[in-house]
Formats: structure tokens, sequence, C-alpha cells
């Protein structure tokens, strides 16, 4: 999930009025989130001045911790984390795309089915709804004077609820736990997802780690990372994602630009095998009157996405090696797809890199350049930014099919990007 201006794939959409859009998605799926925004207090304190500074001044310094296990479709990763008192724990998609958090709760209409119960406020005492007077947009006869919250997921599903004030529960690093009272996310009361159940199905809602206006991040420091292992391997142990100063800033580091809540980074070159393609680097530049445009990292969504030009070029390149090699399936009209299988038919393929800034680069393998769709047929895990529309040719998103086998550190004191190439396992902590 991402985002940006305007009403792009998983980008958040700010105007010069109070009222923003927030637009997000996860693979081929696109999905548009609108945003009911939250007025101050009074003009001293803003609702985003609670999250991001009375919160923090309340909860002790700690550094937290979730293991990542992937989503039941392997196309995200669900991190693990309590609402409520007593806690009820809940499955969130660790999503660097998007600023809100939020979850399922009762009553919930057309919720999809769960692994683990849905949120019941009313077993919580530390549950409060937000009022009229600390939203802007409140519907006293159809939302009982609560603050609703409205995302239209496009092609995915929706979320409709109201924004509260609760309490979450986190492990630390020193492997006890803490409360952090009284945050503000939202409370989904109605969920709906594509008729497949892609790729939202046995999710209990989203865990925004974007830097966007409400976000929650501030109550949990300026630096957090996130190890995984494969999207695809449910077994693996060793996913982490850590909130605070222990976070792992480890590997070649780039520089990083929050924008509208967005992770932006500035990609050189891709290179095949160590053959760098010829590719105006320019093309992944963002424009100033284009605000579909530049590269972010996005953990929300499994697939990557290339400025149209960089996708062409790329895919070019992976067709001539295969050339003769593999049967090339044209039903994706999208993507290059071939008939076979990863494991087996690209033993040898060689390695793609994506090269940053100032020397930091990220190297795919085949499981992370290329995804079995079938039993018997394989697809590029890139997909062109004009996939969802001409005005986003020139829109570039590293998802978490490029990210597997790394550690990924957000140092936003610093502002910069950090990848290690890793077994989880081996992390320090």
């Amino acid at each position: 999930m991402a985002a940006a201006l305007v009403s792009l794939p998983f980008l958040f959409h700010f105007t010069l009025t109070i009222h923003f859009t927030t637009a997000t998605t996860a693979s081929y799926n696109l999905f548009i989130v609108q945003l009911s925004p939250l007025s101050p207090h009074n003009s001293k304190h803003t609702i985003w001045d609670h999250n991001s500074d009375n919160v923090l001044k309340q909860v002790p310094t700690n550094d937290y911790v979730s293991n990542l296990v992937p989503s039941s479709r392997n196309v995200v990763f669900l991190m693990n984390v309590s609402i409520g008192e007593p806690p009820v724990p809940q499955l969130a998609v660790m999503d660097t795309g998007s600023s809100l958090t939020w979850f399922m709760c009762e009553p919930c209409t057309f919720c999809s089915q769960q692994t683990i119960p849905v949120f019941d406020p009313s077993k919580s005492s530390t549950y409060a709804s937000l009022t009229c007077s600390e939203c802007n947009k409140c519907d006293v006869k159809n939302n009982n004077g609560e603050c609703p919250y409205n995302l239209e997921y496009v092609g995915s599903g929706s979320s409709q609820g109201i924004y509260v004030k609760e309490q979450l529960t986190l492990e630390t690093t020193d492997e006890g736990t803490v409360r952090v009272p009284g945050l503000i996310f939202g409370c989904g009361r109605k969920f709906t997802v594509a008729s497949d159940g892609y790729p939202y199905l046995g999710i209990n809602g989203v865990f925004g780690l974007g830097s966007g206006r409400f976000s929650l991040l501030p109550s949990f420091g300026k630096k957090f990372s996130y190890c995984v292992g494969s999207l695809r391997n449910s077994n693996y142990k060793f996913n982490k994602l850590v909130l605070g100063d222990k976070a792992n800033m480890q590997g070649d580091s780039t520089a990083l630009h929050v924008i509208n809540g967005l992770y932006y980074v500035t990609l050189e070159a891709i290179s095949v095998g160590g053959k760098k393609l010829d590719i105006d680097p320019s093309i992944f530049e963002r424009s100033r009157i284009n605000n579909n445009s530049g590269v972010i990292i996005d953990s929300g969504a499994d697939h990557t996405w290339l400025t149209k030009y960089g996708f062409e070029v790329l895919s070019i390149e992976v067709e001539n090696l295969l050339e003769g090699v593999l049967g090339e399936d044209k039903h994706n009209h999208y993507t290059l797809c071939y008939d076979g299988v990863v494991s087996r038919d690209l033993s040898g393929f060689p390695v793609v890199t994506f090269h940053f800034a100032e020397g930091a680069v990220l190297d795919l393998d085949v499981t992370s350049m290329f995804t079995q769709t079938s039993e018997n047929e394989f697809c590029m895990a890139v997909l062109p930014g004009n996939y969802f529309g001409d005005d986003y040719e020139s829109f570039s998103s590293i998802g978490m099919l490029a990210q597997q086998y790394y550690n990924v550190g957000y140092d936003l004191n610093g502002m910069r990007l950090y990848l290690q190439r890793i077994d989880c396992q081996l992390l320090d902590g």
C-alpha cells in the first residue's frame, strides 16, 4: 500500500482544503482510501499532536518488537499487536505505504473470515470513541455523534468505521510487554473484500507505518526496521519488525525523503547479471509538477511497479534471456509470463539489482523477480506503473517480494534508508 498526491494507486491525495484522500493497493489490486479528516481540539492542540506529543510523553522509552507472518494468500506480512483492556490479539498488515492504522471492531457487518476474533469494544475498559467536537465531519443523526471514516478499495473491498482512542499492547525487545494508552486509530465496523478475497482475507486491519498525519509512529520513536525472509514461506520464524532505537540500522544506506507520509528513494540504475540497462535515471525522479512520479518503498504490496519506460527496458532484457528457453504465455498483457516452474526452470538466472543513490543496492534473485501464479506458470513480479492508467506511467514502488531476505531500516532522524541482505536469524537481538 502506498501514498502521494492525486488519486493514484495506494497514494495519499492531499488537496489544499482540509479534506484529503488516501489511496492504497497491494499487488494487482488498486485500492483508494477516503478519510474523514480530524479537526483540532483548539488552535493549539490537534488530534495529531495527541498522537505525536502527549502520548509519547506518557509512555516510558521502550523498543517494541513484533513477529511477522505472511498473510494467508502470501501477499503481505502481518504483525501481531493487541488492543484494548484486557488486550485482544490482532493481525494487521505492516504497511509503510499508508499512515492510518485501523482494526475491525464489533458490531462488524460483512467482516471477512478471521482466524482470530474481531475486537469487541464493549468488552474493553480503555475504549473511547471520538466525539463531534474532535472531528470536523460528524454525522450526528447517522453516527450517534461519532467521527466516521470511509475507505473504498477499488477492486479489493472497503472498510468503514469510526475514529477511536484505545490502548495498544506491544512486545518489547527485552521480551516484556508495554501498554500504550490513548492512541487514535480507526475502528472498522464494515469490511468487505473482492469476490476472491484477495488480498485481505484473514486480516484484522492495517498498521500504517507511513509518516503522514494519522501515523502512530511518533509514539514509538524515530526509527524502525523490519527483517523478512520469503513472503511465500510461512514456516520461517525470524521475520521481525522493531520500533524504536534498537531498530537495526545496518548495511549500506541511501537518502530517504518523506513526502505526504511516503518514503521516497533515489533509484539510479537497474542491472541484470552485472550489466546496467540503458535507462535514463531521470525517469525515476520525482517531478514537482507530477505527483504520480518518483520511487517509494512499500511494505504493503507484494509486487514492484516501475515507470513505464523502465519496465519496458527490463522486460526486454528478461525476454531476451529466456527466448528459446521457455514458452512465453501471452495471456497477461501487463507483464511477462512463462510456462514452467521458477525453482526448476530459472536455475542460473542472473540477479537483478536496483542501484540507489550513494551505493546502496537491492538484489533480486529469481524468487523476488518472479512469482509462481499456477502449478505450471510463473510471471515477472514487476508491473508497469501505467497498469493503473496512463497518469501513473512515471510512478515506481518497491514491493515486498523485492525486499525479501533483507533487513530494511528507516532512520527518520537522519533521513536514511538502510539495506542489508541477511538471514534474519543472524541479526543482533
